[in-house]
């Protein structure tokens, strides 16, 4: 790491070559910026696609769960409406012989009122006339229980109807319901081969960050061979001439919020060695104080001291003369 006066870094941050170098490492940053945002953006996509892919599979189950419940509603009220229609046709053989009944009677009936009417013999027609009554009241017991039993089988017939429609009607949501199943089990299918799509799209994303990333990091070796510098990820940093424990750093990227001060992409900053980057000053130049020679001889008298020499056998102190004692 070169040691340079803040007028000689700006000469390097300033010059051709260095334009070149933070033309391409800029190229190099969008590139990286780009292809991380990208590779992000695939793999949310990815993640997304394959939540609604568990959604829509999840319907899909629901779906097929209700069309067997239709199915099952369809067969029971099929089941119903056949029972219901032999237990009409039981009931109209019932109900035939009941008319048999009636229309028996009813005939009965008619021809003893015929015989009443034509009847001359005074004893026949009284007895014929203790008989109508009684006939009459059969014949209205049977009739009432013929129109009973004609009910009931209106009644069979129009619950097995009822019921009949009601089937097809279960029957035919199954068959939509399943058909809406079919198409969520496809799109999910669809969705799942989406995400795995975009994963492998994350995946070729993913190797295009690493190669940014390697340029990216070939870009800061190079500028610390030409430029004499140590580079970080954000910064690159020379030691400050004239002063042993200062340095200059050059931001490579705008941050407003992560220091203790503004910083701008190029701008110089003095930084110390305890606390770095952890604050940042505006560059400025080593004290005058703090020349070469000082600290040549600064080093040379704690180098002494370390060896534990005497000063009159080491070098000679300030304005002092090696052979003195």
């Amino acid at each position: 790491m070169k040691a340079l006066r803040l007028s000689e870094l700006r000469e390097v941050v300033h010059g051709a070559a260095f334009a070149a170098w933070w033309a391409e490492f800029s190229r190099a940053g969008s590139e990286l910026r780009e292809a991380t945002e990208r590779r992000q953006d695939l793999l949310s996509q990815a993640e997304l696609m394959e939540l609604r892919s568990e959604l829509v599979q999840r319907t899909a189950m629901d779906a097929f769960s209700d069309g067997g419940e239709a199915e099952e509603a369809a067969t029971r009220m099929g089941v119903e409406a056949q029972t219901l229609e032999n237990q009409a046709l039981v009931l109209v053989a019932v109900f035939e012989e009941q008319r048999f009944k009636a229309s028996d009677l009813w005939y009965r009936l008619g021809g003893l009122e015929r015989s009443l009417e034509e009847a001359a013999d005074p004893q026949a027609r009284r007895q014929m006339e203790r008989q109508l009554p009684v006939l009459q009241k059969e014949y209205g017991v049977e009739e009432q229980k013929r129109d009973r039993l004609w009910s009931e089988v209106e009644e069979a017939w129009a619950r097995s109807y009822e019921r009949s429609l009601l089937s097809h009607e279960h029957g035919d949501r199954a068959r939509r319901i399943r058909k809406e199943a079919e198409r969520l089990f496809k799109e999910a299918e669809e969705r799942r081969l989406r995400a795995r799509q975009l994963k492998g799209e994350a995946e070729a994303s993913a190797r295009e960050v690493a190669e940014a990333t390697h340029h990216r990091a070939q870009l800061l070796e190079r500028a610390s061979r030409e430029f004499g510098c140590a580079h970080g990820e954000r910064f690159l940093y020379w030691r400050q001439k004239g002063d042993q424990r200062g340095a200059y750093a050059v931001a490579l990227q705008d941050d407003r919020e992560g220091y203790n001060i503004d910083v701008k992409a190029l701008a110089e900053y003095s930084v110390g060695p305890h606390r770095g980057i952890g604050f940042l000053e505006p560059a400025r130049d080593a004290p005058a104080s703090a020349g070469p020679e000082g600290d040549r001889r600064f080093e040379e008298y704690l180098l002494g001291a370390r060896q534990g020499k005497r000063r009159s056998e080491g070098s000679p102190g300030p304005g002092g003369d090696p052979g003195a004692t």
